[in-house]
């Protein structure tokens, strides 16, 4: 019985190799009917979006913001300001900003002058920044907050020129960063944005400049702001604010 099940098997299996052959046998094909090149499909109307619903073209939005320097040891690191802008189509726009910033010192500065007497506020502070910024919209699209709950989002980069202003003197500046909006709706959205400054300004560090006479230490007299050296200075800046969209 065993022998007759095994010839069975190896009958079936020869069956099986000769139809295996038989379909990978070689097909002639002419060779003009054979394909010459790649061809790609043609869409007649291609969009990569429908139904947006940000109409950020031929538009301006304005906004507030406020600011905090991450990198600033000496001055105060908030400020508030207004910024505008013209949306040409859905990729450029082009505005202006404007910072005020906030007098006094930082909160290291105003400890090393209650307990050494080194008073940084007689060194130039910086008054107000005025900008003209572009944008280059990189993304929109949505992004969901919860299972009912979707943010329109919009990411671009910065590039923006203009002056910094202080005590005594204006200096020229420029900026680049990277941005993102979230709308709340068609027209209000959350602004973040993290910039990076360069521009020429005065060095607070001064000898013989700052003492006030604190735990007996000598007082010096009050220098003037022209006696403070200047020099190429790099600041990072934070803004959060809130823009409507006309």
């Amino acid at each position: 019985m065993q022998r007759k099940v095994l010839n069975l098997f190896l009958a079936i299996s020869a069956m099986m190799m000769v139809s295996v052959h038989a379909v990978a046998a070689d097909v002639d094909v002419p060779e003009d009917e054979l394909a010459q090149e790649t061809v790609y499909p043609i869409f007649d109307n291609p969009v990569s979006l429908k139904n947006r619903n940000i109409k950020d073209f031929k538009t301006m939005d304005v906004g507030v913001f406020g600011g905090l320097a991450l990198t600033e040891p000496i001055q105060s690191t908030t400020k508030f300001g207004l910024a505008a802008s013209y949306h040409f189509n859905e990729v450029h726009s082009l505005g202006f900003s404007y910072a005020k910033n906030n007098t006094g010192l930082s909160r290291d500065a105003q400890g090393l002058k209650d307990d050494f007497g080194l008073d940084y506020s007689r060194a130039p502070s910086l008054d107000y920044t005025l900008m003209a910024d572009y944008n280059f919209k990189l993304f929109y699209g949505k992004l969901s907050i919860t299972k009912d709950t979707v943010m329109n989002t919009s990411i671009y980069l910065s590039g923006s020129g203009g002056i910094v202003k202080y005590s005594h003197k204006s200096y020229p500046a420029v900026a680049v960063g990277i941005g993102e909006k979230f709308y709340f709706d068609n027209h209000w959205a959350l602004k973040l944005d993290l910039k990076f400054f360069a521009n020429n300004a005065p060095i607070p560090f001064k000898a013989n400049a700052l003492r006030t006479g604190v735990n007996g230490s000598p007082v010096d007299p009050v220098p003037s702001y022209t006696s403070f050296d200047e020099r190429l200075t790099y600041t990072t800046n934070l803004e959060i604010g809130l823009n409507y969209l006309f």
